[in-house]
């Protein structure tokens, strides 16, 4: 079984491809509707679930025992490799003044649910100790109540981690007069940088949400596929092959994967050790030592 997300998600979607490849390689597999990843994590620990989708963040600190994991090390967690980069993206209503971060001072912001990955992205760069100083108000919904409340004016800017191209996304900027803006470029080289391992310089390409869309350039984690470390190195196996030796017809099961690159997944955004079958075969392909 395999912890997702969603079923509007792209890790629902990510997860229900994966299983359909375990699943033609006879060994059965259900992609499981959950909450997120802490929830999945959890899941993987108490040994409910064999593999879960985490993003690059939370499989880095859930290992190392940080931020909301309060020095509970999951020491058996194991990687298995990023599955796409899923772009912090801001999206702001067209008529609201907003073409920086600065101009978000004094506007409504819909900061995601507590525990949801972009309300934690969100936090590192702006601490919540300033959101009274300089937001005007903020929201709290969860990203599949965000889109809905953006399109009835309920706030003027919402942000969200999550797999290009969206559906939900699409809506807001199609549908509701909404638009992406980046990050500062000194924002991107701070947040992307050794200090955080777990983010990457990420692309938005033009003409992704609507034809006129400018190129954005803005950083993000990465969704990641983690198990533990005395998953069967049978099915490790049968899913890696299953992926990576027919691995331009995997990427054709998303959009979201269209980014993806072999060597790229079996490194980046991998905090926890390399499952042991995973080590292997990656070193064998020559994209890990």
């Amino acid at each position: 079984m395999i912890g997702t997300g969603g079923e509007t998600g792209v890790y629902y979607a990510a997860g229900k491809v994966l299983c359909q490849l375990l699943d033609d390689a006879g060994i059965p597999c259900k992609a499981k509707v959950s909450a997120g990843s802490i929830a999945n994590l959890n899941a993987l620990a108490k040994g409910e679930i064999t593999f879960a989708m985490a993003q690059s963040d939370w499989q880095f600190h859930a290992y190392r025992g940080s931020s909301d994991w309060g020095g509970e090390k999951l020491t058996g967690l194991r990687a298995m490799f990023s599955v796409y980069p899923e772009p912090f993206q801001m999206v702001v209503k067209r008529d609201a003044g907003i073409t920086r971060w600065n101009d978000l001072k004094g506007k409504r912001i819909n900061v995601g649910n507590p525990g949801s990955g972009h309300r934690k992205t969100f936090e590192e760069l702006v601490p919540p100790g300033r959101w009274a100083s300089w937001l005007g108000s903020v929201s709290e919904l969860p990203s599949n109540e965000q889109v809905d409340a953006f399109c009835d004016n309920k706030f003027d800017v919402f942000v969200f981690n999550v797999g290009i191209p969206n559906q939900a996304m699409q809506r807001a900027v199609a549908d509701c007069g909404g638009q992406i803006i980046g990050p500062r470029s000194s924002t991107i080289r701070k947040t992307a940088s050794a200090a955080c391992p777990y983010f990457a310089k990420v692309t938005i390409p033009a003409g992704t949400y609507w034809a006129e869309q400018p190129e954005v350039k803005t950083f993000g984690v990465l969704a990641t596929l983690v198990t533990r470390d005395d998953t069967d190195t049978k099915i490790v196996d049968a899913l890696l092959k299953a992926v990576f030796e027919n691995f331009d017809e995997f990427r054709g099961k998303h959009p979201a994967f269209k980014q993806s690159e072999p060597s790229a997944m079996a490194s980046e955004g991998l905090s926890a050790p390399l499952h042991p079958a995973a080590q292997t075969y990656f070193h064998s392909k020559g994209w890990v030592d």
